[in-house]
Parts: C-alpha cells; structure tokens; sequence
C-alpha cells in the first residue's frame, strides 16, 4: 500500500459503548453468536479454534478488539476456508469500556484439500498466511475503509515454507484482500451492524510484480481481483496455478 492509500481520516466512535463487565460480556456473546452462525453457513466447522498459546499482543504484537485471538476451520467438500475470529469482538478498553462492531471485518482464505497435503491445519502454510493477514489487519486497524475506498488491498508477508514459486527476489509472498468473492459473501450481519468479509488469495510472483509496476496500484489490483474471478481457480490459494495478468 502506498503512503496516501494510508491517509484515512478519523471516525468518531458510536454511541452505543457499555460499561461493565457483565454487559460487555453480553455484546461479546451476541457478535460471537451472529459471528458464529454465519460461519456455519459456509461449511461444516471444526469445533476447536486455532489459537496461539501465549496471545501474541503479550509479546508486542497488535492487541485484537477483545484482546481474543482465534481461527476458525471450515471445511467444505472439497476444500478448506480458514477464518479469523475475534477481528470483529466488541472493543475492550482498559475502563471496562465495550463498544461493539470491532475492526468491522473479518478475513479468510479458503484452498483446495490437495493444498494441505495431509498436513494439520495449523502447522500448514496457509494458516501462516491467515495468521500474519489477520494480523497485520489488527495493527493497521483501518483496511475496512482502504478496502471502501480502492475496491481491494495487497500486502507481502514473510510465509514460513512458502511453495517453490510462490517468492519474490526478496522471498516474500503477495496477497490480494477481496470482498465479495464467488463462494464467500462478502459480509454478514450482527446485532451490532454489518461486518465485512475479506477473502484473501495467494498471489503468484509475477502477479505481486503487475501490482508493484503498475503507476495506478488501487487499478492494477482492481483488475488483478477481476481476472482471478474469471480464472478456473478464482479466488482460491492455489500454490500451482499459471498467473494470471490482466491486459
């Protein structure tokens, strides 16, 4: 993202913040519920979470809204959707302030079973991959709006036992942030408004460098997303794939 993609003005917060801990309790409940049977309508889903064992924000990572960080795995027929968990928790302040709704999204990356090669879930590169999208959402805190205003939002990340090809000549992996895609809503509903959905897709390293070349970014990543649509794997994270280069 270049530095004015970063230029996001401020929201005021809503006036609908609790005080309490039995009532924060209660809108973390709900959103976890609504959160909860929205997921269900994807797939069948695991009934353990993944989760760190030591919350990385008490390492110096980024403090999630209700300092929870959780994972989800759905699995579908023929393919596995891991999504994050806790993105759009109510914010928790130190006051015991609540005020719900979160990042207002959520983000997930879906592959097909052969993607996995037998492999845990959790010990796979995808969830590397959604474990490090999901946090560089939370420490942003803003790709909500980035996503409104340019349509779709790219990062590189450092992808532990990354599939041959996927690197660049600095051994990173580009990622492309899309709502909406084929398979996957592009949001769902709480009581407390609508979250949004982004579904990330593993870029091919020829595709990173369309985006890094191009002089309108926001477009080139437009199209990209575009392109993938029409492609026969679409929006899945798919290590093997030809890229695909919109003209």
């Amino acid at each position: 993202m270049s530095q004015n993609e970063h230029d996001i003005p401020q929201v005021a917060q809503p006036d609908d913040a609790v005080v309490g801990k039995e009532a924060g309790a209660r809108m973390l409940a709900a959103a976890c519920a609504a959160r909860d049977a929205f997921y269900a309508t994807l797939g069948t889903v695991d009934a353990d979470v993944l989760a760190p064992l030591v919350n990385p924000a008490f390492m110096g990572g980024p403090r999630w809204p209700s300092l929870r960080q959780a994972w989800r795995v759905i699995r579908r027929a023929e393919s596995i959707i891991l999504a994050s968990d806790g993105l759009s928790d109510p914010f928790e302040d130190d006051d015991d302030v609540f005020v719900p709704r979160g990042h207002l999204l959520e983000v997930c990356i879906e592959a097909p079973l052969s993607a996995f090669d037998g492999q845990a879930v959790a010990q796979s590169w995808l969830f590397d991959v959604i474990y490090q999208v999901s946090q560089n959402v939370a420490d942003h805190g803003s790709i909500d709006l980035l996503v409104q205003r340019h349509g779709s939002v790219s990062m590189v990340l450092d992808v532990q036992d990354a599939p041959k090809g996927l690197e660049d000549e600095n051994e990173q992996v580009g990622v492309l942030l899309a709502q909406g895609v084929a398979t996957i809503p592009p949001s769902f509903d709480t009581p407390y408004g609508e979250v949004m959905l982004l579904t990330a897709t593993v870029l091919q390293a020829a595709e990173l460098a369309h985006i890094g070349n191009a002089a309108d970014k926001a477009q080139s990543r437009r199209d990209l997303a575009a392109a993938l649509a029409a492609s026969p794997t679409g929006h899945a994270s798919v290590a093997g794939r030809p890229a695909v280069i919109p003209r």
